[in-house]
């Protein structure tokens, strides 16, 4: 117990600031992800379970309690001000634009319905000047929860993107390999299609990277080694370091992660990999004062108690840099 309180201030020092750009001479790009639990609004819905985030359900989901939770949310992505964010939890478009409607950052959005039964969708949001789609479509998932994938020019560079949330850890491990299995699959045609073809893929997997669901297709370490796993985490030093995204009994877990493509470290004047973080603030985390443990994320709920907190997850986040005298 007593490591686990070190813990913390130390994350803060590594990877709570996004980092700035060294020189005006560089292009920065920077890209990330957040599990923002349970974005729903307050109206019931008649096409999926939404029945606890209602005014007269469990967790009596009124306007004051909505209205804290965008609040909390626009907060924190305000403070990253990336320039492409993947969002899971956001249980529609309506929840989605009164959460944009508030930010200061100025974001676009994709978003698309899935078929999971709480209504809990994977969101993009996106700066006009750094990204600009140019194809958007679903991808099938054996676990309901459909992959958002959208092909674009990010920096002027085409660039495939692939959101997702996995099945988490009370499903059966079947149905998380065959999720995963079709992710990576799908990673892979793109591969196949085009050699050089620039990957993302972002979202939380519901799995820590030295979990065998993930071992048996991602590759964990900073670069990937062979062409048989071609994607690589960059985050992967954070998490064998004792650092995470996520806590469950008192241990960090990497369950949100991002995996690039190993032509994101080619030499040359293309957009390249340079940094990778897990965001926070001290305000993000729990102060003891409450029913959550002083150092864990400071979530919405705990065991059914109403926190007014962000989210039970924390971003993670990468950073592209391309010299501009090495333009194509």
């Amino acid at each position: 117990m007593r490591k686990f309180f070190f813990i913390i201030p130390a994350l803060w020092l590594l990877v709570g600031t996004l980092l700035p750009a060294r020189t005006c001479g560089e292009v920065k790009v920077t890209v990330g992800f957040w599990n923002v639990e349970n974005l729903f609004d307050t109206i019931p819905s008649l096409f999926h379970d939404d029945r606890n985030y209602t005014p007269g359900g469990l967790y009596r989901w009124g306007a004051e309690r909505y209205g804290q939770k965008l609040r909390n949310l626009a907060r924190v992505i305000d403070a990253m001000a990336l320039d492409v964010l993947g969002l899971a939890e956001v249980e529609g478009e309506a929840a989605l634009r009164d959460l944009v409607t508030i930010l200061g950052t100025d974001y676009n959005w994709i978003y698309r319905t899935t078929r999971d039964y709480r209504g809990i969708n994977v969101v993009l949001l996106y700066k006009g000047d750094k990204f600009i789609p140019s194809e958007i479509r679903q991808i099938p998932s054996p676990a309901r929860r459909e992959f958002l994938y959208v092909r674009g020019e990010l920096a002027g560079e085409r660039v495939d993107l692939v959101v997702c949330h996995l099945p988490s850890q009370m499903n059966t491990h079947d149905l998380r390999v065959k999720a995963m299995g079709a992710l990576y699959a799908f990673a892979d045609s793109l591969r196949r299609a085009d050699r050089e073809a620039r990957l993302i893929i972002m979202g939380d997997f519901n799995a820590d990277p030295s979990e065998r669901v993930m071992r048996r297709h991602f590759h964990t370490g900073n670069r990937a080694t062979n062409d048989a796993r071609f994607l690589f985490s960059p985050l992967y030093h954070f998490y064998k370091s004792g650092y995470g995204s996520y806590v469950y009994r008192d241990r960090w877990h990497l369950y949100d992660n991002i995996f690039l493509s190993n032509s994101f470290n080619a030499e040359g004047g293309r957009l390249r990999y340079a940094h990778s973080g897990i965001f926070l603030r001290d305000w993000m985390l729990a102060d003891g004062s409450t029913v959550l443990r002083r150092g864990y994320p400071l979530r919405t709920f705990s065991g059914g108690v109403y926190l007014g907190g962000y989210s039970d997850h924390l971003p993670v986040w990468v950073e592209f840099r391309q010299e501009l005298n090495k333009l194509p």
